[in-house]
C-alpha cells in the first residue's frame, strides 16, 4: 500500500529549460523523488503508528520515530518533502512575478526583493556539498535564509521552508552550477510560494513541532 504518494509534475518535462534541462528534471523525478517515496513507504509498512502520519510530523518529531528506522526516515522523508516543495514552486522561465503578502514580508525582512535574491544567491553559492538553501518562516513568523546538508529539512530546526533551491550535484551535471544558481529566480513560481506562506501563517502550531 502507498501511504505517501508520488505527486505528478505540474508542468511538462521541458518547461524549465534552459535553467533545468529535461534530462536533469527527469532524473530528479524518477531517480530521486520516486525512489524516495518508494523507500519511505517501505519503511513505514511495519510501523502502523507511522503509516498515516503527516510527513511534517515524522520529520519534526524524529525523536519519537523508532531508532532503528530514524536515520532512514530522515533521509527518505526529507528527500520526499524537499523535492515535493522544490518541484511545486517552479514554473517556466520569466512567466511569474511576485505579489501578495510574501512580497511585503520579503521587503520587511530583507528591505527589497533584489536584496533578498542577492543574499539567497550568495548563500547558495557558498554552500559546500550536497544540500539545499531555503527561504524559511521562523516560529515567530519572521523570514530567514538558511542552508541544510543532504536531505535535512528546516522543520527539523523548527523552521518552515517555503522556497528552496536544490544544490545536489546531479542538478548541474549537464550545466554550470554558477549559471543554475544565478538563474534560479527566473523559474520561481511566486504564486505558489505566496500560497504556501499564507497557509503556513494560518497554522501557528506547525506540523511536527514537538
Amino acid at each position: 500500500m502507498k501511504y505517501f504518494e508520488l505527486e505528478p509534475l505540474p508542468y511538462s518535462d521541458h518547461a524549465l529549460e534552459p535553467v533545468i534541462g529535461r534530462e536533469t528534471l527527469t532524473s530528479l523525478y524518477t531517480d530521486v523523488y520516486s525512489h524516495s517515496v518508494s523507500q519511505l513507504n517501505q519503511l513505514v509498512e511495519d510501523y502502523p503508528d507511522l503509516r498515516f502520519g503527516h510527513i511534517d510530523c515524522l520529520l519534526g518529531g524524529l525523536s519519537h520515530v523508532p531508532q532503528e528506522i530514524r536515520q532512514d526516515i530522515q533521509r527518505y522523508g526529507g528527500a520526499y518533502k524537499n523535492v515535493t516543495l522544490f518541484l511545486h514552486t517552479l514554473t517556466s522561465p520569466n512567466t511569474n512575478t511576485i505579489n501578495g503578502p510574501i512580497k511585503d514580508a520579503i521587503n520587511r525582512s530583507f528591505e527589497s526583493l533584489e536584496k533578498f535574491q542577492q543574499q539567497f544567491t550568495e548563500v547558495a553559492h557558498t554552500h559546500v556539498g550536497n544540500g539545499w538553501t531555503w527561504l524559511v518562516l521562523n516560529p515567530d513568523n519572521t523570514l530567514a535564509i538558511t542552508s541544510t546538508k543532504e536531505q535535512i529539512n528546516p522543520i527539523m530546526n523548527m523552521q518552515t521552508a517555503i522556497l528552496g533551491i536544490n544544490l545536489w550535484d546531479y542538478m548541474y551535471v549537464h550545466s554550470s552550477r554558477e549559471e543554475y544558481i544565478n538563474n534560479f529566480f527566473s523559474i520561481v513560481n511566486w504564486k505558489i510560494v505566496n500560497h504556501i506562506y499564507e497557509e503556513t501563517l494560518k497554522n501557528p502550531n506547525r506540523f511536527g513541532h514537538e
